[in-house]
């Protein structure tokens, strides 16, 4: 994983929602992101041409976009069109948008032709109260140690922090010292013989930020325990769950 280039000075996490295709296979898909007209960081900090708006993949590889028509700097309003990345299908995936390079006077944008556009979001929330912290300092037991209490009818966002688990650069390349990071991610939910069951989350709400994974838990059954998973596929090739505990209970008066 690297920096795509030392003078862009942000960048932050776009989740490509693959979870609804036909099949699994990573193949060249188009996906478009709206940008939060709320998002004061990015607006504050880009020219007004979006000349130095860019989409990059994982790697550090610029992509193939296009800005929709309607792009409009004074009001807030652009929309990215990503085309032909390839996708893992079935899951959810991670590429990034650069900003933030006042001296870019040229347009990095290309013509495009989109097509049956996955969507692809910017999360701006930060992690709350449902947080999985140092994921791989577990102990050597069978049942996840951080654990959560639901109701049936309740839908949770839980966040596992996953920064600690890359491995970085010996040495700085564009004056960063990534090297991996996300691929993309699946999410399970686990009942005791290891059966998952897709009712119990809702993929398409992964979102990728700032050193966490966010994920949409819900459903179940009232006095059952569940292993959340949070499945980590990096650009070196690893795979890493990380995992906790959902307990459901309709929490009720006794008679």
């Amino acid at each position: 994983m690297t920096w795509y280039d030392p003078n862009w000075k942000q960048r932050q996490a776009i989740a490509i929602d693959a979870t609804g295709t036909a099949d699994s296979t990573v193949t060249a898909r188009d996906s478009e992101v709206s940008i939060p007209a709320d998002w004061d960081l990015f607006w504050d900090n880009i020219r007004s041409d979006f000349y130095d708006v860019i989409v990059v993949d994982p790697r550090g590889q610029l992509l193939n976009f296009s800005r929709a028509v309607g792009a409009d700097y004074a009001n807030r309003v652009l929309t990215l069109e990503i085309d032909g990345y390839a996708t893992k299908g079935q899951s959810v995936v991670q590429i990034y948008v650069y900003f933030g390079n006042p001296d870019q006077s040229s347009d990095l944008a290309v013509s495009t032709t989109i097509t049956g556009a996955l969507n692809a979001f910017v999360e701006l929330a930060r992690p709350t109260a449902f947080l999985v912290s140092q994921p791989l300092l577990r102990p050597a037991v069978s049942v996840p140690q951080v654990a959560f209490v639901k109701a049936t009818t309740d839908e949770i966002d839980v966040y596992f922090a996953v920064n600690n688990l890359f491995g970085d650069r010996s040495a700085k390349y564009n004056n960063r010292l990534l090297y991996e990071g996300i691929d993309y991610v699946n999410v399970l939910s686990l009942d005791s013989s290891n059966t998952n069951d897709t009712g119990r989350y809702d993929e398409g709400q992964t979102r990728f930020i700032a050193g966490h994974v966010r994920v949409r838990a819900k459903g179940g059954s009232d006095n059952t325990d569940y292993a959340l998973v949070c499945r980590i596929y990096t650009t070196e090739t690893q795979q890493i769950d990380i995992r906790c505990l959902i307990q459901v209970r309709d929490q009720l008066p006794s008679s």
